[in-house]
């Protein structure tokens, strides 16, 4: 009786243990010739800012970045990705020790611009790996070819070339995720392509790859995600890649495809979610007028594509579209009223660049965050616009009125307003409190009267203000003073009088400085050389003394040749600078030696 007794317990006892084990419970521990190697992989790396500080300890399963299996002990992970260049060194060929690691993430770390290791070819136990923006160059080693278990591969943001063998020598029917973006990788995509029959993404964006499309592209039957954008690929878009019937993301964009683009070239993609054929100027779309597509695209991207010239009736049907580009896309028709309210999740709408014309309604109810509907043929007055936009490009139209509407409406959000080049008049409203976020303003080549308003002062965060070429009068107000971000200011070509304020001196994030063509009198005041970024300077044609003040030399930017920060927009007429990660584009002209 007692012997089956403590049989009994120990039987609980062993499956207690048993569970214990099985439910991963138990403590791991770590294997010391694992250990040994990823501490020899370690001695390889400086770690500046004790990334790997917890890799002293005996437990490597602890370790940061370590991943042990529950049931071995082996470790499976190694992941090290993301630490934006927080680690440097090498890769020690001791990871060939990890005779179990299926999982490898070294993306971020700077490894000096030396090749990919070869010897990683031979870890045949790895499922993913993931080198991506890791400072390697020279030749994709042919070796990954032997990695016959993985499943996803990201190469991407690299210096990489390849041969065609190297490129795609992933022959593994496992593999899923295909990364080889922003490298220098060159060649044409193989005309078979039924060996990569397990992708369910390929990204092959900002290379060198020529060639078509080939026509086996359906082979790719699980393919979900396809860009190839911002190569070199030329051809037809084949029709085979309307085959693709789990496809939800399209790129192409930025290739020199041409042909006829149809509804056969969709005819299956019920599931497409993004379609950008964008910048392919010799594609051209042809779509009949009564077409409903099989997809509810979220995203259309048809800019600098042949889409007019009338405006795409189909798009419609899309319910759920968020972005609509169609920049310069050789449409010269009328804007549909379907076109504003289209999708209620509609939030950036580009279609500058075209012959549309039409009036824009009421925008105040509608989703829109970003709107550039710049050099078209517009007309009528400014609508009112949604409270949360944050960006407003109307340029180049003839839209013509009062701008006192901007009044109506607080907008927290708005950081550019561009309504420069229409046929606007009257006084510039004095409100600007009410666009407390206002990064960029451009009024220029309208017909505005009046001064300029003193609320300008109250934009802590102006950077850019162009109102070039009206009939505004009075002086510079005081209160801009306070816009001590100020770095693009052109006033040129208006009326106003008095002198060059002193406190201009004070906007010394100043690089673009336009008083020309005004009627400014006095001297030119020494305080100005306090604007020791200026890098454009135009105080011609007003009734200044002649007398240049010699603190003139304190332009060390000018004086500086070859300065990087220095953009090359001088003979362009076109203005680019960042400040405080924002980037602004501008337009605006200056005089040289009596030349425009």
């Amino acid at each position: 009786m007692i012997s089956y007794k403590r049989f009994a317990i120990k039987y609980v006892l062993v499956v207690l243990l048993f569970y214990v084990i099985v439910s991963g419970d138990a403590e791991v521990r770590c294997i010391e010739s694992e250990r040994e190697a990823l501490l020899s992989f370690k001695n390889g790396l400086i770690d500046k800012r004790g990334i790997l500080s917890s890799w002293e300890s005996n437990e490597c399963c602890k370790w940061h970045g370590v991943e042990c299996s529950n049931t071995t002990g082996h470790i499976i992970t190694l992941d090290l990705g993301f630490f934006l260049d927080q680690l440097r060194g090498k890769i020690g060929s001791s990871l060939l020790e990890l005779h179990h690691l299926n999982y490898i993430d070294f993306s971020w770390i700077d490894f000096g611009g030396i090749p990919i290791p070869e010897f990683i070819g031979s870890m045949k136990q790895l499922q993913h790996l993931y080198l991506s923006c890791s400072n390697f160059t020279g030749i994709v080693p042919p070796q990954l070819g032997n990695l016959t278990n993985l499943r996803s591969l990201d190469l991407s943001g690299n210096s990489l070339s390849c041969t065609s063998l190297s490129c795609f020598g992933f022959a593994s029917g496992s593999l899923e995720i295909l990364i080889l973006s922003y490298n220098q990788l060159n060649g044409s995509i193989p005309d078979d392509l039924r060996s990569f029959s397990s992708l369910t993404h390929l990204n092959l964006k900002r290379n060198n790859f020529t060639g078509s499309i080939p026509l086996s592209i359906s082979q790719l039957s699980k393919l979900q995600v396809l860009d190839l954008s911002l190569n070199s690929f030329e051809g037809l878009v084949p029709v085979s890649i309307g085959q693709l019937s789990k496809l939800q993301i399209l790129y192409l964009s930025h290739n020199y495809l041409e042909g006829l683009v149809s509804e056969s070239h969709f005819s299956k993609l019920d599931n497409l979610k993004t379609l950008d054929l964008s910048f392919n100027p010799s594609l051209i779309m042809d779509i009949d007028s009564d077409w409903i597509p099989p997809f509810q695209l979220e995203t259309i991207s048809l800019g600098r594509c042949n889409v007019g010239p009338y405006f795409p009736k189909w798009i419609r049907t899309q319910r759920n579209l968020s972005v609509l580009d169609l920049l310069g896309a050789n449409i010269t028709d009328e804007a549909p009223r379907w076109l504003w309210s289209s999708s209620s999740l509609l939030a950036k709408l580009y279609l500058s660049d075209n012959q549309i014309s039409g009036t824009v309604p009421n925008l105040s109810s509608t989703s829109i965050l970003y709107m550039d509907i710049s050099f078209n043929k517009f007309s009528g007055p400014i609508p009112l616009f949604p409270a949360n936009a944050s960006v407003i490009q109307f340029s180049g139209n003839m839209i013509s009125g009062s701008i006192s509407s901007i009044c109506e409406t607080l907008h927290d959000h708005l950081k550019t307003l561009d309504l420069s080049d229409n046929r606007l008049v009257g006084e510039i409203p004095n409100c600007w409190e009410k666009i407390p976020n206002l990064y960029s303003l451009n009024l220029a080549n309208n017909s505005f009267s009046g001064k300029i308003p003193g609320s300008f002062g109250n934009l802590q965060k102006f950077a850019a203000l162009q109102m070039h070429g009206n009939n505004l009068y009075g002086e510079l107000p005081y209160s801009l003073r306070h816009c001590q971000r100020l770095g693009f200011l052109d006033v040129g070509g208006n009326k106003l009088t008095g002198k060059i304020p002193t406190w201009i001196g004070r906007l010394h994030k100043m690089q673009f400085l336009n008083l020309r063509g005004n009627k400014l009198h006095g001297s030119i005041p020494p305080e100005i050389c306090n604007l020791t970024n200026i890098q454009v300077m135009d105080l011609s044609i007003n009734n200044l003394s002649s007398i240049i003040p010699d603190c003139f030399n304190n332009f060390t930017v000018l004086a500086t040749k070859n300065a990087t920060h220095i953009d090359p927009f001088l003979f362009g007429s076109v203005y680019l600078f960042t400040k405080n990660g924002n980037k602004h584009y501008g337009y605006s002209s200056f005089q040289w030696k009596g030349q425009e």
